[in-house]
This record gives structure tokens, sequence and C-alpha cells, in this order.
């Protein structure tokens, strides 16, 4: 291999590592406690909006929202190190049945497809336009696909009514949780799965205060939620049931 070609792979692995972007849990003490400090500032520059516990992008508390549009929130709070920022994800366990439901339909949908009836499915194909005298392209319209062993449904539809088939007849246990992912490039990830009805400040403050309590630590409750506190519909047919409300509201 020759001097040039031994240079261009040198620089090739060299922008390799710096796309590689260290994660948070691995980079120096003095790093960690600099993002540390920034994030205690913040939040407690924004304590009048959030209760300065933590600061998240996502407007809480918002008046005349319905609940059902109150099931998840992103948000950082600090750890009792003074080093860990914890990047959060925080939903009801109501989001995470429908989520692991829909998760069920869509794999047992996608196993009944031929790999020729994958491809055709995901494909996507675009068209030439002009925009400022500029030639762009867009996404076009994927036909719809109607298949005999959905029952002459679509992909989506089928899997629509999967969906209600498996809640109402094999429905998933759900688990309040608290799952890390030391992956992250900005603070520790955390995935927390509650059991209230909405997700706001309140409800963030209280997750907070058990994953302290837990040791800031992986968890999961003993026991599943009761099933008779979780949805017997889809997240889509609740979600139309609480649009049509709205409507017949602003109608009167």
């Amino acid at each position: 291999m020759g001097v040039s070609q031994n240079l261009k792979m040198e620089r090739i692995e060299f922008m390799m590592k710096r796309k590689k972007r260290t994660p948070y849990c691995h980079l120096p003490r003095r790093k960690q406690r600099d993002s540390f400090i920034r994030l205690r500032q913040k939040i407690r520059n924004e304590s009048s909006v959030y209760g300065g516990q933590f600061t998240s992008h996502h407007v809480l508390d918002e008046p005349g929202r319905p609940a059902l549009y109150n099931q998840w929130a992103d948000f950082y709070f600090l750890g009792n190190d003074g080093l860990t920022i914890w990047n959060a994800a925080i939903v009801t366990a109501v989001h995470e049945f429908w989520d692991t439901a829909e998760h069920m339909a869509h794999t047992k949908a996608w196993e009944m497809l031929t790999p020729e009836e994958q491809s055709a499915q995901v494909e996507m194909k675009f068209e030439p336009i002009w925009s400022n005298g500029e030639r762009m392209y867009r996404l076009m319209e994927r036909p719809d696909i109607f298949h005999e062993k959905f029952g002459g449904l679509t992909y989506r539809d089928y899997q629509k009514k999967l969906t209600e088939e498996i809640i109402q007849n094999e429905p998933p246990e759900i688990f309040e949780s608290f799952a890390t992912d030391r992956s992250y490039r900005y603070g520790i990830g955390l995935n927390m799965v509650i059991h209230v009805s909405e997700i706001n400040r309140v409800t963030i403050e209280e997750a907070i205060h058990r994953f302290h309590e837990v040791g800031e630590a992986n968890w999961r409750a003993a026991e599943p939620v009761p099933r008779n506190e979780l949805p017997f519909e889809s997240a889509d047919t609740a979600y139309k049931k609480v649009e049509l409300h709205l409507c017949d509201s602003e109608t009167y």
C-alpha cells in the first residue's frame, strides 16, 4: 500500500472516530461536572415554569388540554452525585400498553408478508419538481396495496385490526419501570414507565423522587399494572373519541 493510500486510510479512521462521539458517562469528570453545573443553573432559571427539579422542552399543565394528550414527555434532571445528568423519557402505563400492542400487531402482520411484499410495503419513490427555479424531488404517495391474506385489507388497516384483537384477547402485561441507557451523548438515558392518568409537573416530580429512592438504578415493579386499569380499545379509537368530543364541544 502506497504512502498516499495510507494517509487516506488514516484520514478515514480519524473522521470515523470524530463521528463516534464519546458517551456522556465516559467523559472526563471535569466535563461532566461542567455540564452538570450548566444544567443546574438552567433548572434554577426555569423554576417558575417547571418547579426547580427538572427542565424540559415540553409545555406542561396546559389549561384545557385533555389528559389523553399528556401521555409522555422528555425532560432532564440531576443525579445525586454532582456529575450525572439524566436524559429522561417518561410515559404512562397506558401509553406503554398501546405501544406494546401496536408493536405486537406490526410484528405479526409483517411476518405474514413475503420478502417481495415487504419490499413493496417500504419502497419509496420520488418525483422531480421545480421550486424557486431549482430542481428538487418530492416523495410520491405510496398506492394502497390490498392483500388477500389480510382479508382484502391493506397492511396498515390489518395492523389496526390486529391491534384491537390483541388488546381484547392477548393484552400485554405492563410494569412500572426505570431503564437506563449509558450510550447517550448528553447525560445518561432513562426510560420511565409510571402508572398515572397523565404526565404533568407533579407526576414527573414524583417519578424523580421514586428514581432517587431506588438508588438511581434500573428497576421494575414486582406486579404488573392491573388489567382493568388499562384500556380495552386501541389508541387510534381512543383519540378519535376525544377528537369527536372536542368537535362537538366547539359546535355548541
